[in-house]
């Protein structure tokens, strides 16, 4: 991420088509395991250290030995000087061990920033320079970061599906403990 105060920001979408979003949802027992399961997959299948990611929401109720719960974690994981990955991930749910229903979603941008803080950065010439730059030689590369962010989110419901489908089974171990935060 630039650290500026003023700069310009080009935001795409990982999937250019609609909805954009990778949604999975899930019946069965053993839904409690998916927090610690989908952090932890968070933090391998996108290759960041656990200060790359936040989270935002944190719900979690118990009525009636019933578990309703919604969380909302951001990854951030950084490409090169300009570009990096921003993804947001959804967990909502309820039930217990025994039964229960899941909705997970999964939405990925990458961005890249342009620092325009200097009167140089702000002039025609740096922008006539920038924008040559980025046609010719970056535009490619932002091809191959938006290639990279599909497939990770990809890889990443593939993984959360074989967890579910050992759940479902019940063949699925407790996910490994959370490293310290």
């Amino acid at each position: 991420m630039v650290f500026a105060r003023t700069k310009m920001v080009l935001e795409d979408k990982c999937f250019e088509e609609d909805p954009g979003t990778v949604e999975i949802r899930f019946v069965g027992p053993g839904i409690t395991k998916l927090y610690r399961k989908m952090y932890e997959l968070m933090l391998t299948v996108f290759s960041v250290p656990p200060a790359e990611t936040q989270e935002t929401r944190y719900e979690w109720g118990t009525a009636k030995e019933k578990h309703k719960f919604r969380v909302r974690w951001w990854l951030h994981k950084d490409l090169d000087v300009f570009s990096y990955l921003y993804i947001r991930f959804d967990l909502n749910g309820e039930g217990n061990d025994e039964k229960g229903n899941a909705w997970i979603v999964v939405k990925g941008w990458l961005r890249t920033e342009y620092p325009q803080d200097t009167v140089w950065q702000r002039s025609i010439f740096y922008e006539m320079i920038r924008t040559f730059w980025h046609r010719i030689f970056y535009r490619q590369k932002r091809e191959e970061y938006s290639e990279e962010c599909r497939h990770v989110m990809i890889l990443y419901e593939k993984e959360i599906k074989a967890f579910m489908e050992k759940l479902r089974e019940g063949k699925a171990e407790e996910p490994e403990r959370l490293p310290p935060v």
